[in-house]
């Protein structure tokens, strides 16, 4: 009896959109470790909100600093998102190429006549 296969095209493009998501909102955070902010406090420019880079203290306004935080939110959710339907839908059938490839036995491995 043929087993029933979804049609799996719509996962696939969800986790695929998903992951590249991630990876742009996750470097859009991570980029405000590289630019060039100051390493003293600017009331009259608004940077005031610490940002700490290994040690050193840069100052970021309250729009960075969200910016920042909601890019690491938004990462979180879609990567938690794409492994929850990796998982229930398993879209790529990586368990069934995972079973199909160890069908024999660890111990058989066909030296000898």
């Amino acid at each position: 009896m043929p087993r029933y296969t979804a049609n799996k095209k719509a996962p696939k493009i969800v986790v695929i959109i998903c992951g590249i998501g991630f990876f742009v909102s996750f470097g859009f955070g991570i980029s405000f470790y590289y630019r060039d902010l100051p390493n003293k406090p600017q009331p009259e420019l608004g940077r005031i909100y610490p940002l700490n880079n290994h040690g050193f203290l840069l100052y970021m306004t309250r729009q960075e600093e969200l910016q920042q935080d909601w890019s690491f939110v938004v990462a979180g959710v879609l990567g938690v998102l794409a492994a929850i339907i990796d998982q229930f839908v398993d879209p790529f059938d990586r368990r069934k190429w995972e079973h199909s490839r160890n069908k024999r036995p660890p111990w058989n491995h066909r030296w000898g006549p």
